[in-house]
């Protein structure tokens, strides 16, 4: 999977790492499968799949990250969201 993650993560970027993962600062423009912010409004999220990287080589347009506020979640609640794309933060 692909992660982009907020600067201050350090600690599950790296866990994200060692299990596999590709993961980057959200301000590097690439394309991830999921965003992982603890601050609201601190990074450029709408930039996130918007680059022409996001068009994919047989013309279709890629779009769509699961975002995850990870405020107040331990590591296996991450990994548990990231695995079962299914998360719910407003309620």
């Amino acid at each position: 999977m692909v992660i982009a993650i907020q600067h201050g993560l350090e600690n599950i970027k790296r866990e994200l790492e060692n299990r596999g993962n590709e993961v980057f600062y959200i301000e590097e423009n690439k394309i991830a499968d999921a965003v992982l912010y603890s601050e609201v409004d601190t990074y450029p999220y709408h930039t996130i799949n918007n680059t022409s990287a996001a068009v994919l080589s047989n013309g279709n347009a890629s779009y769509g990250a699961l975002l995850v506020n990870v405020t107040n979640k331990s590591l296996e609640e991450i990994i548990h969201i990231l695995e079962k794309r299914v998360y719910s933060p407003l309620f």
